[in-house]
């Protein structure tokens, strides 16, 4: 009986080609998804990362005609402040100093570099230096100004330093709201991002009390100075700047309640 011959097999080039394309795309979407979740997790990563203990950021403010050195973008003179806001004396120093220091950012003649330092946590007060502290680094985050008038906010609220009741979290993000700071606040805010930062601040630069005033890192003694005197050390540094005088101390804020 005879048999039909046998057909030589065939290698299909094109489907060789089809299936090599297909693998090429597959690896190619893969690296890319690959690379899409590496980078969300990037910045979800970089977003959650809380500033550590024993790292010292300022809140650096100033105005756009602010003195420079020549040939730079440095300023001839920065005033750092160290402050706890529940520091009794921190606020004397704010109703006394505030005015003159606003005045002298927003001539160009100073950057203020802030410092929010929590050496008055306790447990009775629930550590409230340090998360108020926070929650400033957490306002000029999201806008300079809203920090100044949360900064002066705080001081003109401030709660006794024996006293028994403290402002919590949503009072403060509260505050934060009314000085026109919103966005990633509340939630930087909730999560307390700033506050190990805060509380290892004084450590890191070496404060041992509130308020310390520095021109250009050289201490200012402002218990035995007055507002003149700093607007005078200023005008050695800058020169004289047109209409650059101390300011009137703030008014005594109106206690929470009174008529």
């Amino acid at each position: 009986m005879a048999t039909k011959p046998k057909k030589n097999a065939r290698y299909d080039l094109k489907a060789a080609d089809r299936r090599r394309n297909l693998m090429i795309q597959i690896g190619l979407t893969a690296i890319v998804v690959l690379v899409g979740v590496g980078l969300v997790l990037y910045i979800v990563m970089s977003g959650e990362k809380k500033p550590a203990a024993g790292e010292a950021k300022a809140v650096e403010i100033s105005s756009s005609k602010l003195i420079t050195k020549e040939g730079s973008t440095e300023p001839k003179a920065v005033v750092s402040l160290y402050e706890d806001f529940l520091c009794p004396h921190c606020r004397d120093f704010e109703q006394e100093f505030g005015p003159t220091i606003s005045q002298l950012i927003d001539s160009g003649a100073i950057r203020a570099d802030y410092y929010m330092v929590g050496i008055l946590d306790s447990p009775s007060n629930g550590n409230y230096s340090s998360r108020v502290g926070g929650a400033a680094y957490c306002v000029a985050d999201e806008s300079k100004e809203a920090f100044r008038r949360f900064h002066a906010a705080l001081y003109a609220q401030q709660p006794g330093e024996t006293g028994t009741s403290f402002p919590d979290d949503a009072r403060l993000i509260e505050v934060a709201r009314q000085a026109g700071a919103a966005g990633g606040v509340p939630d930087c805010i909730n999560k307390g991002k700033y506050v190990p930062m805060v509380e290892g601040l004084a450590q890191a630069t070496g404060i041992n009390s509130t308020p310390t005033v520095k021109i250009n890192g050289q201490e200012f003694d402002a218990g035995a100075k007055s507002p003149e005197d700093l607007v005078n050390e200023i005008k050695n540094i800058v020169g004289d700047v047109p209409g650059l005088t101390a300011a009137p101390p703030a008014p005594e804020p109106t206690p929470p309640g009174a008529p």
